[in-house]
């Protein structure tokens, strides 16, 4: 069944279908990075589940750049100080993080580190509503100074996140929505409710058959006889009247070195 787009995303993308495109995008791209990271993991054989939490924190970028660069009107975006290019469709700045490892609802999402580039993508989030009861941790993206990469982009840019869980045994949930930054500790105040995205089934392999050539038989005892070549004897055997030989002579074994003449 279908999923219909909701308002948000239709607004922030263009249409319903550039919408749809984007959101199946993601979806595709999440579920490739996490059979990356697993096969990556089960690759390295080591109990240790870093191998798994690398190839899934680059995937997540990697991925869904990959799929959504070829979505009409889809621009990358690499900001400063930051290693992985992000995707802006329409009005819409996608960034993904994995924010637990267990199935947990994204309303409890945090960012985990608010360092520069993260406060400049919080630039074009909405504004907190409430402010921190002590005034201490509020954020105020009107105060962020951005960098050349960012700034370059439109105004009317909005931050649409993409939160999943994942752990080395599976994707778990993947959402998205829009958020302010609460504070500067990383807490999130939703303007948008994440919404779970569709993750697409995983590719079932069917076994290969080797395509036959029209007209093959279909079993060996059709098949057509093999050729055995013949060779013409030597005109001088010919000749002298020397008898065909069809087999070679057998070999009358030798008992010891001395017996050979």
């Amino acid at each position: 069944m279908e999923i219909a787009e909701s308002h948000w995303s239709t607004a922030l993308f263009g249409s319903d279908e550039q919408a749809r495109a984007v959101r199946d995008g993601i979806a595709r791209a999440l579920k490739d990075m996490q059979d990356n990271a697993v096969a990556s993991q089960e690759e390295a054989g080591v109990s240790s589940t870093q191998v798994h939490g690398v190839a899934r924190f680059r995937g997540s970028y990697e991925r869904v750049a990959e799929e959504l660069k070829d979505v009409p009107g889809a621009q990358l975006v690499k900001p400063n100080g930051f290693q992985f290019e992000l995707v802006r469709v329409g009005q819409g700045l996608i960034y993904p993080f994995c924010f637990a490892k267990k199935d947990v609802s994204a309303r409890t999402a945090k960012i985990q580190n608010v360092w520069s580039v993260i406060r400049e993508l919080f630039a074009f989030a909405p504004p907190p509503a409430q402010a921190d009861l002590f005034g201490e941790y509020a954020f105020d993206p009107a105060t962020v100074e951005l960098r050349s990469r960012l700034a370059a982009l439109s105004p009317d840019t909005r931050l649409v996140l993409v939160p999943f869980a994942c752990n080395a045994d599976g994707l778990l949930k993947p959402y998205w929505g829009v958020a302010s930054l609460a504070d500067e500790n990383g807490a999130l105040e939703w303007v948008v409710d994440p919404e779970p995205l569709p993750i697409p089934d995983s590719a079932t392999m069917q076994p290969s058959i080797p395509a036959q050539s029209v007209g093959e038989p279909a079993s060996f005892h059709q098949g057509a006889e093999p050729v055995v070549p013949l060779s013409t004897r030597p005109l001088p055997e010919r000749k002298q009247g020397v008898a065909a030989m069809t087999e070679i002579e057998p070999i009358t074994p030798v008992a010891s070195e001395n017996d050979e003449t």
